[in-house]
């Protein structure tokens, strides 16, 4: 059986992607590596550099760009994804099938919010994610995913983005699971801490996003000197969106593919 872990990074903050990732396998995960929440393995003292064992040594990759092709998405269009970004060797480690991201700019973000919660953009994401791993690997697959702002009801959703076949299992308060065609899609509360997989999706969503931030700092601190850089949460994503927005004309961008309205 296949087992497939998904989570999300960046839901909440104001500026860079939301990136939803999953890694798949077949088996337990045997490396000695650190494998856990991000936002436990994850420090903005010491930098990417935490959870580059576990995300390169999976997902090796010699460059972001590469990173990227490799967990199936693109690279986005805004400008400070042109910067080459090298990225470190690490050793490399057996048991991952595949591992998969998706990362929405906050253009994308923006549009497809417009006229919905943003809890409905991320379900059809994650809907996405399953979709495609269903159409490239042989089942049976079991997902397991991370409980979306506490949500037990997911039936309707499934059914309309995934299988209309899908039928309720069970939905309790720490997990709802549901059968479809060849897979079960359970979710999980605190599913990073129960199952290795959605831990390592976890980190390498963390990762993704993180050198995009990096990417997007170093860009605008190259155009303004003396800006200090962000995570891009809360009141410090706003101060720095009103220090850099006198600056986007000048740089042919809108604030719609920089700063988040939900």
């Amino acid at each position: 059986m296949l087992t497939v872990g998904i989570d999300e990074v960046g839901y909440g903050p104001k500026l860079g992607p939301l990136v939803v990732a999953a890694a798949c396998a077949r088996g337990p995960l045997r490396a000695p590596v650190t494998i856990g929440d991000s936002k436990r393995v994850f420090s903005q003292a010491k930098g990417v550099g935490t959870l580059e064992p576990a995300v390169l040594g999976f997902v090796p990759a010699a460059t972001f760009g590469e990173l990227l092709t490799k967990l199936s998405t693109r690279v986005p269009d805004a400008p400070w994804y042109r910067t080459p970004l090298a990225l470190p060797w690490r050793p490399r480690f057996p048991g991952l099938e595949a591992a998969y991201a998706r990362a929405v700019e906050p253009d994308e973000f923006n549009r497809e919010t417009r006229e919905r919660n943003k809890s409905e953009l991320l379900f059809e994401v994650v809907a996405g994610i399953v979709n495609r791993i269903r159409g490239s690997h042989e089942g049976p697959i079991r997902f397991l995913i991370g409980k979306q702002g506490g949500r037990r009801y997911y039936l309707r959703g499934i059914q309309r983005l995934i299988d209309p076949a899908a039928t309720v299992r069970e939905e309790l308060r720490k997990r709802s699971e549901y059968g479809i065609p060849g897979a079960s899609i359970a979710f999980l509360q605190d599913a990073e801490e129960q199952h290795e997989l959605v831990a390592l999706a976890s980190m390498i969503g963390k990762y993704v996003r993180e050198q995009a931030m990096g990417l997007f700092n170093g860009w605008w601190a190259a155009r303004r000197p003396g800006l200090r850089p962000t995570a891009g949460y809360g009141t410090d994503g706003t101060r720095f969106f009103r220090e850099i927005e006198p600056h986007l004309d000048r740089h042919g961008l809108s604030r719609e593919q920089v700063m988040r309205r939900r």
